[in-house]
């Protein structure tokens, strides 16, 4: 962890200087370690070297390679061992099994090539003769000649009578027509003098006659299609017979062509990363970003490669480098899976404080509430734990945290909840007492917006060293939520009976609780002195901080007016109420539609045929009930997750989270198919 819980890594700049000839060794080995992540050089008066010539070599090559491992799929088997190769040897190896591979696997590829041309260009012809296969003659007798153009076409059945009739009269009755199949549009035929041909155009766009290309075929087109379906069945024949060819080579070349192809990625990085250094007569800088905790292991690297003559300095990010230092998570491991929330919404910037821990406990429970039912949760449990494809579709890290969020639903469920509508809770059943539910989400809502405003919102700006904002809007805004929402339950009189508290607010009027002057019980005065305490040090900071007079007037103005955003806030809290209704309500009714079913068509006497009868409707009853149910957890579950992520992305961060951090990405060597010699580098 941080230096400070909820605080991201901890990350160092750092600069380092070394020998020209350090430079293969220093790379390879920053590679392999994947420690840093490198940023282009800052000062100015360094030269940059372009290795655009380089790239573009590496780059052609890997290309080959890539397209032979898309034909051929990926290698299998144990990682190949290869040493620490230098570009030039890369540059060998890679040309050596160029040669080698390449011309047999291109002459597979050329002739799979064929036949999907081959192929498509069949589909295409016996897509072209569907239009005419209602035509019974030989499609040479369309064919125009020098002085008859024939025009074949098709038109909306409607249209056809009419179409004729005005084609006759504008070719003074000098035309042939004729109409083919049937359905709602229908294949026509015109025949008149080539001469002729201009006074039929304007007819046929008239009407939106869609004319026919006319295939070269000869024959009828349902004999044309019949023979095209012959020549497919051999196509599909001869691809067959070259999938073995290119499974058995695959068998014997896939692994050679995925490890070079991995060799020439892995170069080819390297010397883009050598883009970004500085470059002196004989020395290279080298900036970047590195964990606090892997500063020792960054300084073992560089002995390693460099034999100690090199110069390594790292600092502490400056303030005016907050925007662009890299952020890394850091959290527990059941924490670390609700990072997958933080994510949607955006990183912490580096001087931002990480909500994941505040979240991972709250977004469980709130979705907890939401679905409410202990055999919901057991199932979506296995669900989300189990191998099913379905599940799979999900990411890991989301995976395990709804195996969190089903745990708590368990939980929940044995309190408010029943089993798949079945039963009910050991506390309170919402459906027929929705008030202590109601009484309890509300009371979360407070605290969540306290926990935001006062902790996240105070552990932000500690960081921050912006004391004025920890005074004057955070301390303030808490106050006024806490006193504000003390005196609306003392208008209400709210008791807290329901969760074994002997206790009620004092009831009062409205503007009696507000008055500052009418008499009341302590804790009435305790909320008042509360809610106007931190009402004027709200008023009085903005308008200390307000920048002009606009500032300075309008800052205590929406100070009193941001009262109605709370009050907004909380109520948006009741939305878990109304989902956890809502999942008890479609289960109850469930269950109460296949019982009535049920009870309506069991045969009332004992037979062997009645016997069969029944046992066939439990099969049925039992399908829906698991697809009922099953469909009721879904689309409740989605619920639940969306409802849960805007408390938290638009009351809960809102309050204190900005986002917009980039993502530490290490200089690191993606090996799969790979693995140096001897093992590890050096100083890893």
């Amino acid at each position: 962890m941080g230096d400070l819980m909820f605080k991201t890594a901890k990350m160092k700049k750092f600069r380092v200087i070394f020998h020209r000839r350090a430079h293969d060794d220093v790379v390879a080995k920053l590679h392999e370690a994947g420690v840093v992540q490198l940023k282009e050089i800052s000062e100015l008066e360094v030269a940059r070297k372009t290795v655009g010539e380089e790239v573009y070599e590496f780059s052609s090559l890997l290309r080959k390679f890539k397209e032979m491992e898309e034909f051929l799929g990926p290698g299998t088997g144990k990682p190949a061992t290869v040493k620490g190769l230098t570009y030039e040897q890369t540059l060998k190896l890679s040309k050596k099994s160029l040669v080698k591979l390449e011309p047999e696997v291109k002459k597979l590829m050329e002739k799979s090539e064929e036949i999907d041309q081959g192929r498509q260009g069949l589909i295409t012809q016996i897509e072209i003769l569907q239009n005419f296969k209602e035509i019974r003659f030989n499609l040479r007798y369309l064919r125009p000649t020098d002085e008859i153009h024939i025009t074949v076409g098709r038109i909306d059945e409607e249209k056809v009578k009419e179409f004729f009739s005005v084609a006759e009269e504008a070719l003074e009755q000098r035309v042939f027509t004729s109409v083919i199949g049937g359905g709602k549009r229908r294949i026509v035929i015109m025949v008149c003098r080539a001469r002729d041909q201009q006074k039929l155009s304007p007819v046929l766009y008239r009407y939106e006659v869609e004319l026919l290309e006319l295939p070269s075929f000869s024959g009828s087109p349902s004999r044309a299609i019949n023979e095209l379906n012959k020549r497919l069945v051999e196509i599909e024949l001869q691809e067959r017979g070259l999938k073995r060819k290119v499974r058995k080579l695959a068998r014997a070349k896939a692994k050679e062509v995925s490890k070079v192809r991995e060799l020439l990625e892995i170069q080819r990085d390297r010397l883009n990363a050598a883009d970004l250094f500085g470059y002196t007569d004989a020395t290279i800088v080298i900036e970047g970003w590195v964990q606090a905790k892997q500063s020792i292991k960054l300084e073992k690297v560089l002995r390693a490669a460099t034999q100690g003559r090199h110069v390594l300095r790292t600092y502490d990010p400056q303030q005016a480098e907050m925007e662009t230092v890299p952020v890394k998570l850091e959290n527990p491991r059941v924490v670390e899976d609700f990072e997958y929330v933080t994510e949607m919404y955006g990183l912490p910037k580096y001087d931002e404080i990480d909500p994941t821990p505040f979240m991972s406990f709250t977004f469980a429970l709130f979705f907890a509430i939401a679905l409410s039912d202990v055999g919901y949760g057991i199932a979506l449990g296995i669900f989300m734990a189990s191998g099913f494809w379905f599940a799979k579709i999900f990411p890991w890290k989301l995976r395990r945290m709804m195996i969190v969020c089903a745990i708590f639903t368990v939980v929940v469920g044995l309190l408010i909840g029943g089993w798949f509508g079945f039963g009910q809770g050991l506390w309170v059943n919402p459906l027929q007492q929705p008030i202590p539910l109601l009484k309890l989400v509300i009371f979360m809502g407070i605290l969540h917006l306290i926990v935001a405003l006062g902790l996240a919102g105070v552990l932000k700006d500690l960081i921050k060293r912006d004391w004025k904002s920890i005074l004057f809007n955070r301390v303030s805004r808490v106050l006024i939520l806490i006193g504000f929402f003390g005196l609306s339950f003392c208008i209400l009189g709210i008791g807290l009976y329901e969760f074994g508290i002997n206790f009620a607010f004092p009831k009062m009027d409205l503007f009696a609780a507000f008055n500052p002057l009418a008499s009341a019980a302590p804790i009435v005065s305790a909320f008042r002195v509360t809610f106007y305490l931190g009402l004027a040090t709200g008023m009085i900071g903005a308008a200390v901080m307000g920048k002009g007079a606009g500032g300075k007037i309008g800052g205590p103005i929406n100070v009193v007016y941001g009262i109605t955003g709370l009050i907004a806030d909380v109520t948006s809290y009741t939305r878990l109420l109304a989902l956890g209704i809502a999942t008890g309500v479609i289960a109850f009714s469930i269950n109460f539609i296949i019982g009535f079913a049920w009870n309506g068509m069991m045969p009332t006497e004992l037979t062997p045929l009645s016997i069969i009868y029944a046992g066939l409707l439990l099969i049925v009853f039992g399908f829906i009930f698991v697809a009922a149910h099953s469909f009721n957890i879904f689309i409740n579950s989605l619920g639940g997750f969306i409802h849960t992520m805007r408390l938290h992305f638009a009351e809960f961060f809102g309050k204190f989270y900005e986002g917009g951090g980039m993502e530490f990405a290490p200089f690191k060597a993606k090996r799969r198919f790979t693995k140096v010699e001897g093992g590890e580098w050096p100083g890893r």
